[in-house]
């Protein structure tokens, strides 16, 4: 089971993601051992050493080493990015004829390692996949999850924070659902400084007559679309989300996150994962704290799980 001694974390995959999340992991001191696994081993080595040779400027040192499978056995958390870049302007859906091979051999040979710790899916379609390696490894539902629409949550706050000229740390509220086009702003849950934001925008008209919650939730929906558009991938973002997950879960912090996680019964839900938020501690999703939403939203919600739904049927 996971150990709470932030010792060792596996990430899977070193690509763009896989290594920037590296990067971010061994910048926070987040564990003690950090080990990189890749189809090209040399990869992985070249990535592994590059992130060692900066021990010396940073906080905490972190060991970083490429290795194989094996390291899983008594990992606390391994992370799996596997996959390739999408397209400018296709789905995350879309991708998931070619990655649903890589993540199930992955899967594979982290089990028989004797790995017992938490997947921390980042692999899209995030939420089917999430769901295809619940399944495939057999783990309890807490000790495998996606990254969900904590990226998403992370950039609609930074999209409000834009629009009102405000630090975005002071917003509150989730994105939730599908990590992809059918994900939804739940602003019944959105606030800036404590107000909801609908009352927040209606007392100060005079600044933000302009800024309108329709535009800034096509904005989170598109940012990712965007960005691919024109740097070819994303990788400091997601690979930010990723590094707090972690960091949530080594260090049991018992912090509230939009990660995808399996619903069984939230919501009116079963059998899907979704990104709701839930408590994150050592040993995984824990709990998932099942909103009031506005009826809206909760048929926004079983609209996205049927869409996830249908792209799970037939996998296993």
């Amino acid at each position: 089971m996971v150990t709470m001694n932030r010792n060792k974390v596996v990430i899977v995959g070193t690509g763009q993601v896989g290594s920037t999340a590296a990067f971010g992991i061994v910048t926070h001191g987040l564990c003690n051992e950090l080990v990189l696994i890749d189809h090209f081993a040399s990869k992985a080595l070249g990535e592994a050493h590059d992130l060692d040779d900066g021990s010396e400027f940073q906080d905490r040192h972190v060991k970083v080493r490429a290795g194989d499978y094996a390291d899983c056995k008594d990992a606390d958390i391994v992370v799996i990015t596997v996959g390739r870049k999408p397209p400018a302007n296709s789905t995350r859906l879309a991708e998931l004829g070619f990655t649903i091979g890589l993540v199930g051999d992955v899967v594979d040979n982290v089990m028989a390692s004797g790995f017992d710790g938490v997947i921390v899916m980042v692999s899209n379609p995030v939420d089917v996949m999430a769901w295809y390696a619940w399944k495939r490894s057999g783990l309890p539902r807490t000790q495998v999850l996606g990254t969900g629409t904590a990226l998403d949550t992370s950039r609609l706050k930074t999209i409000i924070g834009e629009e009102t000229g405000l630090d975005p740390r002071n917003v509150g509220g989730f994105v939730m659902g599908e990590h992809g086009d059918s994900q939804f702003a739940a602003w019944s849950t959105v606030s800036l400084g404590g107000k909801p934001f609908a009352r927040f925008l209606a007392d100060n008209q005079d600044r933000f007559a302009s800024v309108s919650t329709e535009e800034i939730e096509a904005k989170t929906r598109m940012r990712g679309n965007e960005i691919v558009a024109a740097k070819g991938g994303t990788n400091f973002g997601i690979a930010s989300t990723v590094a707090g997950i972690v960091q949530t879960i080594l260090w049991d912090e018992r912090r509230i996150v939009p990660v995808s996680t399996l619903l069984d019964g939230e919501y009116g839900e079963h059998d899907v994962f979704l990104g709701v938020p839930t408590e994150l501690r050592a040993n995984g999703a824990n709990e998932i704290v099942e909103l009031d939403l506005a009826d809206d939203e909760l048929a926004k919600l079983h609209r996205s799980a049927d869409i996830v739904r249908s792209y799970c049927e037939g996998l296993l």
